[in-house]
């Protein structure tokens, strides 16, 4: 559990609180008799001590709304179907009082769902039909997937045992904590390009078919400012290292635009040179950052921004996005609503599958493309223009080591003038003399 920061008590039983680290905001806790324990809800929209002691009751009130759990003792008949059910609403429980990130919580119920389909084959049915070598086959079953998808699910597999069929009996402690319960999978140096940079070949291609054909291929009124906001979007990933997710949360309150104007030799006249900042407020880590964005991305965001406007009149919109809108969210939701990312992730397995005789692809790995390389070529873009390696993990969120391990496989081909560069014509370094103070 978090060390708490602040703790202000409200009541007998009832604080408004903040973390000291992790996770962001405010939060009120009230505690629960029956259970033995602090029922947690995050207030919403809380920022401050001030937000947060003036909208707490709202918060409260979900407290009576939402049932209470029930700790049931173990219970024999119980089925492992059963029991995915029961850990699916305790995670609910665990995201909503901010305890766990909601996109993790997704993630693991697709794990779930393929435990369940190998428990089908296994013809395990009670969770006392485990063993210390059930699992063993998972890795062969799940053959399909990829290695890091497999080692994801057999993590979140070890959780649903550890945490929460040990607890309540269903498994013993020395059987769950075993060595081989689960088995391992090693990941090797080569196997970690899942998500291979785009080559600026390739990117140049991508661009200038999602600008043109990609564009005019809408036959609805809705599909020309979907594809279009699809472009503007691809185009952002690209040049700010975001992962799609965060990205799709922005909201128009958390982008900055500036126009320095920068001075043309060749025109003889300042010119405007538009800047985008981008502030991430949820993000994979749970911490905050600033995102500074490269290349035109903001003369991008602008030019859609204006053909949204312009639709929306057109279309007979009459809301008006304000600063709480989703940069990319739905005009029929009101922006309060984004795409899918399967919707996202079908519109570029489009995109691939057109131009698959086009692209050259990376030659340092033999993967398809996907919508993250976006992020793996911000990066790559980043290191081959000498930018700090600090630097960039501040932007993309990461620690230096997970950059170097998972993203830097920039193509040292381009700096090879400077590896090979000879010395020649250059004078010896001046040897520096020493001067005898007593000799003056």
């Amino acid at each position: 559990m978090p060390a708490i920061h602040t703790s202000i008590p409200v009541e007998t039983g009832i604080s408004v609180f903040c973390y000291a680290k992790e996770r962001e905001g405010w939060f009120v806790r009230k505690w629960n008799k029956s259970e033995r324990r602090y029922r947690i809800k995050r207030i919403e929209g809380a920022t401050t001590q001030e937000e947060a002691l003036a909208t707490f009751y709202k918060a409260l009130v979900a407290f009576e709304q939402a049932p209470q759990r029930n700790n049931r003792k173990r219970s024999e008949g119980a089925t492992l179907v059963e029991l995915v059910e029961e850990f699916r609403i305790f995670e609910e429980q665990r995201v909503s009082a901010g305890l766990k990130d909601y996109n993790a919580s997704i993630r693991r119920v697709q794990s779930m769902k393929k435990m369940l389909e190998y428990f089908e084959v296994k013809e395990i049915i009670y969770p006392s039909q485990i063993d210390a070598i059930t699992f063993e086959d998972y890795p062969v079953f799940r053959k399909s997937a990829m290695k890091a998808t497999r080692k994801t699910e057999l993590k979140d597999i070890g959780a649903f045992c550890r945490m929460f069929l040990v607890p309540r009996g269903y498994l013993t402690n020395e059987l769950a904590m075993g060595k081989t319960f689960l088995p391992r999978i090693r990941i090797n140096d080569d196997e970690l390009d899942a998500n291979p940079a785009i080559t600026p070949n390739d990117y140049k291609v991508i661009n200038t078919y999602l600008r043109g054909a990609f564009i005019s291929g809408a036959t609805t009124y809705k599909g020309e400012y979907t594809r279009r906001m699809f472009c503007c979007f691809i185009h952002i990933l690209k040049n700010s290292g975001c992962r799609p997710s965060e990205l799709l949360a922005v909201r128009r309150k958390d982008i900055e635009i500036t126009n320095p104007q920068r001075f043309s030799e060749s025109k003889e006249k300042w010119e405007d040179d538009f800047k985008l900042k981008l502030h991430i407020r949820k993000s994979k880590t749970g911490k905050r950052r600033d995102v500074l964005c490269r290349s035109n991305a903001a003369s991008n965001l602008l030019e859609f921004l204006k053909f949204q406007k312009k639709w929306m009149k057109t279309n007979g919109f009459t809301f008006t996005p304000n600063d709480e809108s989703l940069l990319f969210g739905k005009p029929d939701e009101l922006f309060e609503k984004t795409l899918a990312y399967r919707h996202l992730d079908s519109y570029w397995e489009q995109v691939r599958m057109e131009l698959k005789d086009k692209l050259e692809g990376n030659r340092f790995s033999e993967r398809k493309y996907t919508i993250y390389s976006l992020r793996s070529t911000f990066i790559e873009d980043c290191i081959t223009a000498n930018l700090d390696v600090y630097l960039v993990a501040r932007l993309c969120g990461n620690s230096v080591d997970v950059i170097q391990k998972y993203y830097d496989r920039h193509d040292v081909l381009k700096r090879a003038d400077e590896v090979q560069k000879l010395p020649i014509g250059r004078k010896k370094p001046a040897k520096p003399e020493t001067v005898d103070i007593d000799a003056l």
